[in-house]
């Protein structure tokens, strides 16, 4: 690195380094409303407890989860309504480890569950590549405080972690060539099928279709194990109830305050719950931008397996029907691994190197997300597609060099 790249990238270490000291003061005074029940992990408790208590058949009805919450978060008076819980059954199996303590315990032992996950995700995804940053590897998890996914994920106990974790490992599997287990691990974030479906479907099309062996049958094992959380019939039924959530009104769905194209539209074309004009433009762009992600992706080729994947992760929270500030935790996996290669490979041309730093810098800083304002976070979603072109743009140059129609990287990309 030169000495001007060294001072730039200490530089961005020291803001968030900053950032996160402020972020972790924010979280220490918000400590006694979190442990009233103010976070969105009540309603992972709620659902956990309802497991415990051998009544997991009721995680959806609203009414059971409204008597649970009244037990550790009465006083929350901004609710007139339980606080959903809106994942999969097998997930509740995890919160029910974390709901034989009482809440305040409950939430400090998810949220240092949390961080050792946080941590162990920069070794996981730069395992055995060369380290390229001017700052230690080490420091990674206390400057993702500092950003805004980071800060929210942890302000609401939320999963996004957990998430980004299973993702990393399975980024990690299939950098190794093993795709049938990168599955498994695709399979388990599952959590979120609205990101990790649409990322499954990006690696198939680009030509690693072996994570279908180890994804199909975990997910059958998943389904199977959420049958006998709630029942057949629960299962059954879940669709409906994510449904029946979204078109009520006041139980917290705002599409204007998600970070993606649903979002964006909502705040154009009207705020209703349930747009439906809307719906009918989600699903085919969805599945278009997810089959042109992996296409260009494969061939651009294996070299570019991370600015593929993160291609893909932002195209799957862009066109997906719930993606919220937390979610752009997953990023930091393709991020991390992109800073691993060479530093001349990642050199773009001028107009790169802008709509990346667009990109980036307002998803990063906290009081970018402020400036967007509480109730219009679906502007955020600009900066995605900032970064969506940029990526496009690498992957788009990385294919033309693979078809022999341009100069050599070095030349494309310097």
């Amino acid at each position: 690195m030169t000495r001007t790249q060294k001072l730039r990238g200490w530089s961005f270490t020291a803001l968030l380094f900053s950032l996160a000291i402020v972020n972790i003061y924010l979280l220490w005074e918000s400590r006694l409303a979190m442990a009233k029940g103010f976070p969105d992990f009540a309603n992972f408790y709620t659902a956990g407890a309802l497991v415990d208590r051998g009544q997991a058949r009721e995680i959806y009805d609203t009414g059971a989860q409204w008597r649970v919450q009244q037990e550790f978060s009465s006083e929350v008076k901004l609710r007139r309504g339980p606080l959903r819980y809106l994942r999969p059954p097998f997930e509740a199996l995890l919160f029910a480890l974390f709901a034989r303590c009482p809440f305040p315990q409950a939430f400090l032992l998810w949220t240092i569950f949390k961080l050792a996950l946080l941590t162990a995700i920069p070794f996981v995804v730069v395992r055995r590549r060369p380290w390229k940053e001017s700052f230690p590897l080490s420091l990674v998890p206390l400057l993702v405080l500092g950003t805004v996914p980071g800060f929210i994920d942890v302000l609401h106990g939320q999963d996004a972690t957990l998430l980004a974790f299973l993702v990393a490992v399975a980024f990690w599997q299939v950098d190794k060539g093993r795709d049938a287990s990168a599955g498994v691990a695709f399979a388990l974030g599952l959590i979120k099928f609205q990101l990790v479906l649409p990322l499954v479907l990006a690696l198939c099309v680009a030509g690693r279709k072996r994570v279908l062996a180890g994804f199909a049958p975990c997910a059958l094992a998943l389904l199977a194990l959420s049958a006998m959380v709630v029942g057949s019939h629960g299962v059954l039924r879940y669709p409906a109830y994510l449904l029946s959530f979204n078109q009520s009104t006041g139980l917290g769905i705002a599409p204007q305050l998600q970070t993606n194209l649903r979002g964006l539209l909502t705040l154009v074309i009207g705020r209703s719950p349930y747009p439906g004009r809307i719906h009918w433009l989600l699903a085919p762009v969805a599945v278009a931008a997810m089959v042109y992600a992996g296409l260009l992706w494969r061939k651009a080729g294996p070299r570019f397996l991370a600015e593929g994947f993160a291609l893909a992760a932002l195209a799957a929270i862009v066109t997906s029907y719930y993606a919220y500030s937390y979610d752009l935790l997953l990023l930091i996996v393709p991020l991390l691994a992109m800073r691993t290669r060479p530093q001349r490979s990642m050199e773009g041309n001028r107009a790169i190197t802008l709509l990346e730093s667009a990109g980036l810098a307002p998803l990063l800083l906290t009081p970018a997300y402020w400036f967007a304002g509480l109730g219009n976070q679906c502007l955020m979603t600009l900066p995605l597609v900032a970064l969506m072109v940029a990526l496009w743009m690498r992957l788009r140059a990385a294919r033309e060099i693979a078809e022999g129609r341009t100069a050599p990287i070095a030349s494309v990309l310097a």
